[in-house]
């Protein structure tokens, strides 16, 4: 799966994620570090990456508008921090996470998701 990791989540877990045979980049590594919701939500459906946030009130608005509006959209997997652990173990315990959410949903629809 090819993986977008915002920037409020930790880099290294793209690198995790790679590691575990996926395609994945943080936002800062895409330079898009900085930019607002709707240029890493365009960037991800150019490059048809799934995009990994905890800013839930911003891309599910982002989604929701482009659904209506039918214009092109990516799934949106909605994480929290806090339900993994802390300091340099987010990381790859966030990968896990995602790799075993990717395997259990290989295709998954464009729209909101909560692994």
């Amino acid at each position: 799966m090819k993986w977008l990791i915002d920037e409020m989540l930790p880099p290294a877990a793209a690198a995790e994620l790679t590691a575990l045979g996926h395609e994945a980049l943080s936002v800062t590594e895409a330079g898009l570090g900085g930019r607002d919701d709707a240029t890493i939500y365009e960037t991800a459906v150019e490059q048809q990456r799934v995009i990994v946030t905890e800013n839930f009130a911003d891309f599910a608005t982002i989604t929701n508008d482009r659904i209506a509006a039918g214009e092109p959209c990516v799934p949106v997997v909605f994480v929290r921090k806090r339900q993994h652990p802390r300091g340099p173990a987010l990381a790859p315990a966030l990968a896990r996470h995602l790799h075993e959410w990717s395997a259990a949903n290989p295709n998954p629809y464009p729209g909101v998701h909560w692994p």
